[in-house]
């Protein structure tokens, strides 16, 4: 994720977003084809499938016409898909769609507008990513020759045989921090052992890239204790871990072929594949440096169940919707078993090398206790609700698997506190498909921080999903599982999305229709949304939990994520920036897809008219008020009704008692807001939101 730089402009009441984009002639609305052909098929898009409107047709046609709409750079007439109304739910309220929102003629997105004075027809844009948001035709730019096609045709294209060198290394990443089913580390070792030299593990810390992409202080705190683990169980297998350390981050290909690996002998490094873009182009330096310097760099797939590019469409493009792609994923996995294979456990070196004069000295380095600028006061207490190592994640995902739900493990505690029952019948998987949607307990595998530091991989993982099946990988929505099996897919999904599209991991909204909605720019209540005081208590339960366990169970995730973008109109950027800061399970590719998914903005979104009610969906997940009251003290002696929505359920007087904020926003107003706003792209209604 971008770098938000946040400060004021006294003119405008605004925080600092994106910088401003040059305007251009064309716009990047869905209608892009003014034939009648086109016209027709396009309106397959909004026939009815069951209840709803066929959106995932709808979404197959915006990808084709977002393909067109990078080469056309003339004035194009935008037209609405459809004229038809239809009417939908959200939570029991209704409210017309009338098509997709039209731009106006002429109009020209800026990128992350905001609201500016009621009735201005130009909107300034109040948030600035100073040089960390992409312009759209540099986003289009890098989507037409995306970094991960790059570095494939490197790799198939240019390689020579080097020399054997004195050691061969393998360069472990933040997402790769395990020694089992480790496939550069594999090929490393066996590499090593085909020349009869050492194999050498080396780690690179980089505090400036931790900043520049937003790494909380407790996923840093998670590496380090992970990496600690990894030191002590490479000793083992006599395998030294480097460690090094360059603040900046575009020096780190120079450094490591230049001056690392030459200190090592080394003529060829291993490493496993990261798709953000940044990531994929210090690779891309990387092996053009290598070769130059005659070094060969083998860049692996690694990361997910599936590498991106196997899962295309009939047409053979690529899918950008969950629920096709996920089916063609389930299938791809059940006919092609190789995907499941797992890396062995690398062959260690000789014991000879602690005596080697060149390389003993590597087994004295230590992984230090904290980075500056990332230090985490509660270590101590997130290493007990997060504890370290593979065979911890291994434990927990047996847990998950074969013992039933236990409500006090929502709390503050260690995810392996004694006394879990086992069942297979009442298991927390079987229960998974209203479990999923609980926050009153462990009913989710807890997994997500381990899966997003490779301390566990997402094969090791299915495998153990596929055992409880008699080796049939089930996916689907019938039952607990199948449904499990599916939310361990978005993992894959969103990484498939993002190599493909990197606009994405620029800033970008992958919808640039929507690149101009205006945001809100109060940063009191953005503050108050991060601290938890919203006075909407599931809003603030979540918020709170955040901040104290760098974590949130998915369901109120969504929550919060859309009171901040539909109920308070803040920039999305701004909650993904922060929920990157925050948790402990930052990846750029998931917290991207879900803040895109909740903005209405990304490859398969929510549609912008279903909006959150939260008072609904808080008596829905938290049906007993036990994560509120527990989250929320000021509210723990609260009952029935009252605990979601105190301040319409008590009398002023003893509501003020309760020492909790007033809602922050009207539910029903912030709504009319934010349907006016997607559906008026780039205008502000004339009638303000009283606060």
């Amino acid at each position: 994720m971008p770098q938000l730089t946040l400060f004021s402009d006294p003119n405008s009441k605004s925080l600092a977003l994106s910088p401003k984009k040059p305007t251009t002639s064309h716009s990047t609305s869905t209608s892009r084809n003014n034939s009648g052909s086109a016209v027709a098929a396009r309106k397959a898009a909004y026939t009815k499938k069951g209840d709803e409107p066929n959106l995932w047709e709808l979404h197959h046609i915006q990808e084709d016409m977002a393909a067109i709409s990078k080469k056309r750079h003339a004035k194009d007439e935008v037209e609405s898909p459809s004229k038809r109304k239809k009417q939908q739910t959200d939570e029991g309220e209704k409210e017309e769609m009338k098509g997709q929102p039209e731009l106006k003629r002429g109009h020209s997105p800026e990128g992350g507008g905001a609201a500016g004075e009621k009735g201005s027809k130009k909107k300034k844009n109040a948030y600035e990513i100073k040089g960390k948001i992409a312009t759209e035709e540099d986003a289009a730019r890098t989507d037409e020759d995306p970094p991960m096609n790059q570095l494939e045709r490197l790799m198939e294209n240019g390689h020579k045989d080097e020399e054997q060198g004195d050691s061969v290394v393998y360069w472990m990443r933040m997402e790769d921090l395990r020694i089992e089913d480790n496939t550069a580390l594999y090929q490393a070792s066996k590499k090593a052992k085909e020349f009869g030299v050492p194999l050498i593990a080396l780690f690179v810390f980089s505090p400036g890239d931790y900043k520049i992409h937003d790494r909380s202080n407790k996923k840093i705190d998670f590496i380090l204790r992970n990496l600690s683990v990894l030191r002590t169980e490479l000793h083992k297998l006599n395998i030294p871990l480097h460690v090094a350390s360059y603040d900046k981050r575009l020096q780190i290909p120079r450094r490591v072929i230049t001056e690392i690996l030459p200190a090592l002998g080394a003529k060829h490094l291993f490493v496993n594949i990261e798709y953000e873009v940044d990531e994929l182009r210090r690779d891309i330096a990387t092996v053009k440096l290598g070769r130059e310097k005659g070094v060969d760099v083998q860049c692996l797939h690694d990361r997910l169940v599936v590498p991106p590019g196997k899962i295309k469409s009939q047409q053979g493009k690529p899918m950008s919707v969950f629920s096709p792609w996920q089916r063609a994923w389930a299938k791809l996995l059940n006919e092609q078993p190789k995907y499941f294979k797992m890396s062995p456990i690398p062959q260690g070196n000789d014991e000879s090398i602690k005596s080697n004069d060149q390389f003993s000295k590597l087994f004295d380095d230590e992984i230090p206790d904290h980075i500056e600028g990332f230090e985490c006061p509660e270590s101590e207490k997130v290493s007990e609700v997060w504890p370290e190592g593979t065979d911890k994640a291994k434990e927990l995902l047996y847990r998950f698997l074969h013992t039933k739900p236990r409500q006090s493990q929502f709390q503050l505690v260690s995810p392996l506190n004694p006394g879990a029952e086992e069942s297979e019948k009442d298991s927390r998987v079987n229960q998974y498909q209203n479990g999923r949607n609980l926050v009153d307990g462990d009913n989710s595998s807890r997994l997500s921080p381990y899966l997003a530091a490779g301390v566990i991989s997402g094969r090791m993982v299915l495998d153990e999903a596929k055992k409880l099946r008699k080796g049939k990988l089930e996916s689907g929505r019938d039952t607990g599982i199948g449904m499990w099996v599916m939310e361990v897919s978005w993992r894959d999904f969103y990484n498939h999305v993002m190599a493909t599209w990197p606009r994405v991991s620029m800033g970008r909204p992958f919808l640039e229709k929507f690149a101009d909605v205006q945001w809100e720019t109060n940063e009191e209540h953005l503050q108050r949304w991060k601290d938890g005081t919203t006075g909407y208590p599931i809003v603030d339960a979540a918020m709170r939990a955040c901040k104290a366990r760098g974590w949130m169970e998915n369901r109120v995730r969504m929550v919060a994520a859309s009171f901040l973008v539909k109920s308070l109109m803040i920039d999305w950027r701004l909650g993904e920036k922060y929920f990157m800061e925050s948790f402990i399970d930052g990846d750029l590719a998931a917290n991207n897809g879900g803040w895109q998914w909740t903005a209405s903005t990304g490859t398969d979104p929510q549609p912008f008219f279903r909006i959150f009610n939260t008072i609904t969906q808080s008596e829905k997940c938290d049906p007993t008020g036990a994560y509120i009251r527990y989250w929320v003290p000021e509210l723990k002696n609260l009952k029935g009704k009252a605990i979601h929505d105190p301040y319409h359920h008590m009398p002023s007087n003893e509501f003020k008692k309760l020492g909790y904020p007033e809602p922050i926003v009207d539910h029903k107003k912030s709504r009319e807001r934010a349907l006016f706003r997607y559906k008026n792209v780039g205008e502000k209604e004339n009638d303000d939101l009283a606060d």
